[in-house]
């Protein structure tokens, strides 16, 4: 029904312009009769036009477009002439062969067309971009939801391993890591199906993780997390800056390490978002984890041109910076 009505939308503001275009004095009636019993030329060549010439050209069949164009305008011009000399007398001609009159046919002709076939691209140009952005949200969407899913179980596993060590030497840290975990599970499970949550909400997590670890390694990890600015009413991405604590907590921990320390920094300043991780390290290579790896593809799918992670590994520390600029706010 829609489509139905723009096309007689169309098609009336055609008969208004030539209407005032080719008037006949003041003669009205006569300008809208000669104007309608013209229309069904211009209705041929146009949907011609759209359905069958362009088309053609769309597809790379030049000369079969070239053939059906030079058809579509010979049948319209032909149905102008019998319109003027049969039935409604314009030109006061009596032959319907005229040569003459072709290029002015040409010229009427096309002056209707290029607008319809005008608008018609625009319409299909239009669609295809919107089904092109809908496609890329849903794949964004999709790889997201991947993304996700392998951080949880990532950091559920390394997590478990831990507690599973303490757990066999019996130490009595292990309840006390239980009950952390089962806070980060019901932040895992119910919070961060959400694309975005409080910053206040991350900080929460973050500090309940870093507890947990230091449950763990006790006396042996030296933590410190500061946080600066107003970190109200901003949101993030779900479990951001976990894999990049975690991945701390990797490179800087050890049993050849006596005593490990990591210092962690958080400043917020509008939607400027600054956080930067350094720690002691351990000898030996560093080998990006899939934590790391995550959390990079993560950022260049949300914020593409608008976040920058550095990387910084020294002989004796490691150094993780994350700045984005965030959209997100409450």
């Amino acid at each position: 029904m829609r489509r139905f009505l723009s096309h007689l939308l169309f098609w009336a503001a055609v008969t208004v312009f030539f209407f005032f275009v080719f008037r006949q004095g003041n003669h009205v009636w006569r300008t809208l009769r000669t104007n309608l019993g013209f229309m069904p030329a211009h209705l041929i060549f146009v949907y011609s036009l759209l359905y069958l010439v362009v088309p053609r050209f769309m597809k790379g069949k030049v000369w079969m477009g070239i053939l059906l164009l030079i058809v579509t305008l010979a049948v319209s011009h032909f149905y102008l002439r019998i319109s003027d000399v049969y039935m409604l007398h314009y030109s006061g001609s009596s032959r319907v062969w005229k040569p003459d009159t072709i290029p002015r046919s040409i010229y009427v002709l096309f002056s209707v067309g290029w607008i319809a076939v005008s608008l018609k691209l625009g319409k299909t140009w239009y669609l295809e971009k919107e089904r092109r952005q809908f496609l890329e949200k849903e794949h964004l969407t999709a790889e997201l939801r991947s993304l996700k899913a392998q951080l949880h179980p990532h950091f559920l596993f390394n997590t478990l391993n831990g507690l599973y060590a303490l757990t066999l030497e019996g130490s009595p840290k292990a309840p006390g890591i239980i009950l952390k975990l089962s806070a980060l599970l019901r932040y895992i499970l119910y919070e961060c199906n959400e694309p975005l949550v409080d910053l206040e909400k991350e900080k929460t997590v973050m500090l309940d993780y870093i507890e947990l670890i230091r449950l763990r390694f006790g006396d042996r990890v030296e933590t410190a997390m500061n946080f600066t600015g107003d970190t109200q009413g901003l949101q993030v991405p779900p479990l951001l800056f976990l894999p990049l604590i975690e991945n701390s907590f990797k490179h800087g921990t050890g049993e050849e390490l006596d005593t490990s320390w990591i210092n962690g920094h958080l400043h917020v300043e509008g939607n400027f978002l600054h956080f930067q991780l350094i720690n002691s390290r351990r000898n030996g290579p560093v080998i990006p984890g899939l934590g790391l790896q995550n959390v990079e593809r993560r950022l260049q799918l949300l914020y593409p041109g608008r976040h920058t992670l550095k990387i910084n590994a020294e002989e004796e520390t490691f150094q993780v910076s994350l700045s984005l600029l965030s959209s997100h706010a409450l």
